[in-house]
């Protein structure tokens, strides 16, 4: 049932300015070019005015501006009117009271919406790869003034959200409101259960404002104020309310500001004469009031400071200390520490840092403090239209804070300043995400809202502690979910980057703005994300535990901001630009000819892959040869937004259109012609389609600017799918057919799934999983695989046909049996053995009649194989019969190789000799991790085993890297080997976040350069009970500059053999060997033995001098020795046997 009280009131619209930050400088310029226009501006022409201003500046640089427009271009360009036109806030507002009405009638007409949305997340997330790790932009925070411990915070596209528990967990009311922003809050000190907020996004534009709302019960319910729908502005900022007077507020807008006397009832515009001489429209950007004093309030604009002495009833320009001129932005902040202090920080028409200004008689006049002169440049970008922020000490007028790409703090007034933190070191104690939107003091505890979420700081900027786990805020682009399984998923969030689930836990593994994203259909593991303008592909191959990897765009290409990425069924992947380009091993190959503008949509055939899809514009285009050539096929009044092809019956295509008024066509001939089936929607945005395969009614599931609607050939027009899904832009679907399940990716809500109806056909086998076959590195590998399978239809099954197929050669295997309907089974396949290397292995089953074949194939199984290793034997890689395990984390080649070293410093000391290298004929790649892995090795035939190898290696120092693992349980476990401490071992300790260096640093490594081959070691006496000890030369380069990396030769384990004297003799018996720590002997000779046992180091542990021995046995203790190998002398007045003991 929903709380809301629906609002009535139309809303209306004073200029198309309000859609988009009117503090960017495009807009200034475009504004004053038609300021005496009356035409409403074009999408286009905001578009091409930012064009034009970027031209002849470096739009790469972090912190320019340049991203915040073009996420709201990526926005807001599904929304453009046939005139050219956005809508405006009204015809939104009716466009959500029509979709209420449309559920309201559904739900009369007693038609089912099988829908149970539940939230997925990222509630919380762990970096595990992002240079610039975050969740979502948090844009205000406050606290409650009666109860220390409940937070508000306000995010640009997600709402309102409460904690009760000073952030621990948090909780949001506002999902039945149509989707909000969130820019202002204010908690009545009488009474906390009032509350009210200033909606909108007023930074970038993600939502509009719907005026002020308020609550009256904690926030569980919104109702709508004398600022409302019908009469209010279209952005907002600040709300501050009256210290002692709770009827009285004030809240900052574009046009002006509002106040009310009586608690939200009524609101006048405050524009009088000090307001531009009288004119309406001024954008009041930030309010503050005097600490002391409510009847003195400051206020700004772009480039003037307001003060008003009589409670916000007329303002007054104030000059006296202030520049006039050559400024785009004011933000300004006040402090109980001195209340007739107020400080004004200003951001000149460059939109860098000018100065910070103070006043000590409550802004009457001021006194310049800083400026880039005395201090730098402490806004270190561009872009304060976007974001800039400040906040002066609560406790001490002199301490000051700032904010836009970091944050900086004075301590003394302005004169000195000391920069807290850096975006790109995430492991740092001060992090906060770039882009500083929002800072305040709260009880001496600063609040930031950034890019990446909501900061606090209580010891004045030591430390920041991250509070935004529990707030489901990420404003998802794009989202890709498992052909396998729906718990495994990767999505590109606005300014969050790539952020990948597995086994319950989000992980964000790249930075940025993740793009569009892709999973392997093969090898759930391997994730696949681009970040803007497909300016690099980020991959993982372990679902996103870390980064592995990333490949830059195709040389001379710049992708959409949205850069189309899709997997074809046999994991080919394509990427679309100006031409349609496939991934090939590590570099992207074009496949088709330009088509003279970027692809905009991109979709593959799964049932052929040879059939690929391109929508440029609205312009259709298909091809039949993978993607080699092209053919118009259809062009659309408007331009295409998604395109599907149907699952079962790759004859029918669909397409969906932009605009309010676009529309959802349907192919039944490949593509050449269509028909509009877009019956029982309203005037919402298409985002995207999906077709649900295994469904004999073809239900088709749409994703649109107000949450998730289903078709099928029954129903034959759209109906909501919206049960418990907030009222927020789906951007994005994948259906899961092994869960019988959806996924949707918000923009501002985060990921959320329902389940979704399914049909039982008669006859259908689905191949649930492949046993037996591990993901660890097998020695002298003989596999026993068994295949799991599910009888999915109604139908007793008899016979299933099993083709599995190793490294490409097929093998048959037909299994007979009774397997009932709805009922699983374990059937195992042939053994079979593999040689050392890396091999492939999948599944296919199949049974006659069979309905869906689409769930019929297993993953494809990586299988990593080695053999057995010879201690005392020196490796010198000279024969094909010497070469070792290689592989990489990701899509690119194998980096280590073996031959002849032919760069130009290290080949220099190698002699003509095969080596394994990084790269043997010059530098090595950027964004590698490589792998170089021994055999496997029985340690407990030697005493005193030692690691030895020749190493010479060229890395950029404190960022590309080499180190050794080991691992004693077959790849499942590796861990670093040695400390950077240890005698001839590494060179470096440095770890990753130290300093802003080395994001791939675990703290024992070689890093920098030494050129000449050197012998290093390693003392393995530690792990000399091991019988299957395994090593590896990790290699690992970061995202730019490369140099010759490493070579190796001579590998070998030495040590003393523990069989000197030791020999078999059938007439002993010593058992169990290896023990905890209790041996029993026995013997059928039968006399009297000298019992000695030493350790590995020679000392003796236990001697017994005279013990009879016989088939009756007597028993040893070595329970309270370490673990580890001991040697067992029995000596008769005969002969003497020695034996290794093993406690374990």
């Amino acid at each position: 049932m929903k709380k809301i009280i629906l609002l009535t009131l139309l809303l209306s619209i004073t200029s198309v300015y309000s859609q988009f930050n009117q503090e960017a400088p495009w807009l200034k310029q475009l504004k004053a070019s038609s300021e005496n226009s009356k035409q409403q501006l074009t999408f286009n022409q905001i578009v091409n005015a930012f064009n034009d201003y970027w031209l002849d500046k470096d739009y790469t640089a972090r912190g320019s501006g340049y991203k915040p427009f073009k996420r709201w271009e990526s926005y807001w360009s599904n929304y453009v009117k046939q005139d050219g036109t956005l809508p405006t806030a009204k015809e939104l507002w009716d466009t959500y009271l029509e979709v209420k009405n449309q559920s309201n009638t559904q739900r009369s007409n007693s038609i089912a919406d099988a829908s149970n949305w539940q939230p997925v997340g990222p509630f919380t997330h762990t970096n595990t790869g992002s240079w610039s790790s975050g969740q979502g932009r948090v844009n205000v925070i406050v606290k409650d003034p009666n109860n220390i411990n409940t937070l508000y915070a306000g995010a640009p596209a997600g709402g309102i959200w409460k904690s009760t528990d000073s952030g621990s967990t948090w909780a949001t009311t506002t999902d039945d409101l149509p989707q909000i922003g969130v820019s202002g809050i204010a908690v009545d000190y009488n009474n906390s259960d009032i509350i009210y907020i200033a909606t909108g996004d007023d930074d970038a534009g993600d939502s509009y404002s719907v005026g002020v709302m308020k609550s009256t019960d904690g926030g569980q319910t919104w109702n709508t104020t004398g600022l409302n729908p019908g009469n209010s502005p279209t952005s907002m900022n600040d709300i501050y309310m009256h210290p002692t007077n709770s009827n009285i507020l004030w809240v900052a807008t574009n046009n002006g500001v509002f106040k009310t006397t009586d608690a939200g009832v009524t609101w006048s515009n405050q524009n009088s004469s000090g307001f531009s001489n009288g004119t309406a429209g001024i954008n009041i950007t930030d309010i503050k009031i005097n600490p002391s004093n409510p009847n003195t309030i400051y206020a700004v604009s772009a480039n003037r400071f307001y003060r008003s002495l009589d409670g916000g009833e007329s303002f007054n320009v104030v000059t006296s200390g202030l520049p006039f001129s050559n400024i785009s932005r004011y933000v300004l902040d006040v402090t109980p520490a001195n209340p007739n202090v107020v400080y004004v920080l200003a951001s000149d028409n460059g939109y860098s840092f000018l100065g910070l200004y103070k006043s000590s008689n409550s802004g009457a006049s001021f006194t310049t403090v800083a400026n880039q002169a005395s201090v730098g440049d402490i806004f270190e970008s561009t872009q304060t239209w976007f974001d800039m922020a400040m906040a002066v000490s609560d406790t001490n007028e002199n301490e000051v804070y700032t904010g836009v790409l970091n944050i900086w703090k004075t301590s003394d007034g302005g004169n000195t300043f000391t920069k807290l933190n850096n975006w790109s070191s995430p492991f740092s104690s001060t992090y906060t995400h770039a882009d500083i939107h929002y800072l305040r003091f709260f009880d001496g505890e600063l609040f930031a809202g950034t890019d990446g979420g909501f900061y606090k700081s209580d010891n004045a900027g030591t430390s920041f502690t991250d509070l935004t786990a529990g707030m489901q805020i990420s404003q998802f682009y794009r989202i890709a979910v498992s052909k396998q399984t729906s718990t495994k998923m990767v999505g590109g969030l606005q300014d969050n980057g790539g952020h990948a689930y597995s086994n319950g836990q989000w992980k964000n593994y790249y930075g940025a703005d993740g793009m569009e994203t892709a999973i392997d259909p093969n090898n759930s593991n391997n994730y696949y994300g681009f970040i803007q303008g497909g300016g690099g592909l980020y991959y993982s191959t372990n679902a996103g535990s870390n980064l592995t990897g990333a490949i830059g765009a195709p040389t001379g290409e710049n992708g959409n901001w949205i850069t189309p990425l899709a997997m074809s069924n046999n994991g080919e992947l394509f990427a679309g630009y100006s031409s349609l380009y496939k991934l090939v091993g590590s570099d992207w190959s074009a496949v088709s000819s330009s088509f003279g503008t970027n692809i905009d949509v991109l979709e593959i055939d799964e049932i052929n892959p040879d059939n690929i899809y391109v929508a440029t514009n609205s312009t259709l285009r298909k091809s039949t040869t993978n993607g080699i050539t092209f053919s118009t096929i259809n062009t659309f009044s408007s331009n295409i937004t998604s395109i599907e092809v149907n699952n079962t019956d790759n004859s029918i295509v669909y397409v969906t259109t932009s605009g309010p008024l676009g529309q959802v066509f349907k192919s039944t001939d490949g593509g050449n012609n269509f028909t509009s089936i877009t019956s029982g929607l309203p005037a919402v945005t298409k985002n995207i389609i999906k077709h649900q395969a295994l469904h004999s009614k073809n239900p088709l599931f749409l994703g649109t600017s107000l949450g998730v609607y289903r078709y099928d050939d029954d129903t034959l027009t759209w109906q909501l799918f919206n049960n418990s899904l907030p009222n927020v832009s789906v951007r994005d679907l994948e259906i899961n057919l092994n869960d019988n399940n959806i996924t949707a990716a918000t923009y501002g809500r985060g990921i959320w799934q329902s389940a979704i109806p399914f049909e039982v056909p008669m006859d259908d086998i689905k191949l649930v999983a492949v046993n037996g076959i591990s993901q660890l590195i097998e020695c002298n590998a003989t596999l026993a695989p068994d295949v799991e399978v599910f009888n999915n239809g109604q139908n007793t099954i008899t016979s299933i046909d099993f083709v599995y197929t190793i490294d490409g050669t097929p093998n048959s295997f037909t299994w007979t049996g009774t397997l009932a309907s709805q009922t699983a089974l374990t059937i195992a396949l042939p053994s079979f053995t593999l040689d050392k290397g890396l091999h492939t292995f999948n599944v296919t089953s199949n049974i006659a009649n069979d309905a869906f074949a689409q769930n019929n194939d297993s993953e494809t199984v990586n299988i990593k194989s080695t053999s057995t290793g010879t201690t005392l034997v020196v490796n010198t890689f000279e024969t094909p019969q010497e070469e070792l395990l290689v592989y990489d984390e990701g899509a690119s080649s194998q980096y280590w190789e073996r031959g002849l070293a032919s760069g130009t410093v290290l080949n220099a000391f190698v002699n003509s000799t095969n080596v394994y290298g990084t790269n043997l004929s010059g530098q090595y790649a950027n964004n590698t991790k490589s792998y170089l892995v021994s055999e496997c090795f029985d340690l407990t035939t030697l005493v005193a085993p030692i690691l030895k190898f020749d190493l010479a290696f060229q890395l950029e120092q404190d960022w590309d890297i080499m180190y050794v693992e080991y691992s004693i349980n077959q790849g499942q476990d590796w861990n670093v080997l040695g400390t950077a401490l240890d005698t001839n071992w590494y060179n470096s300790d440095t770890t990753s976040g130290e300093n802003g260096t080395c994001y791939n640093c675990p703290g024992a490594q070689w890093t920098g350069s030494n050129t000449i081959m050197t012998q290093y070691s390693y003392d393995l006496t530690a792990f000399n009970s091991e019988t299957s000890f395994m090593y590896r030369f990790v290699f690992h380069s970061d995202q730019s500059v490369t140099q010759e990396g490493v070579i190796i030769d001579n590998p070998v384990i030495e040590g003393s053999p523990l069989s000197i004297s030791e020999f078999q003799n059938p007439s002993f018996n010593i058992y169990p060997n290896p023990s905890s720590g209790v041996f029993n002997i026995k013997t059928q000779v039968k006399d009297e033995f000298k019992i000695t046992i030493t350790d590995i180091t020679g000392k003796v542990v236990l001697n017994k001098e005279k013990q009879f021995i016989d088939n009756t046995g007597v028993q040893i203790d070595l329970s309270k020795y370490q673990t580890g190998i001991y040697m067992l002398s029995l000596q008769s007045k005969t002969s003497q046997i020695f034996k290794k003991l093993i406690v374990k």
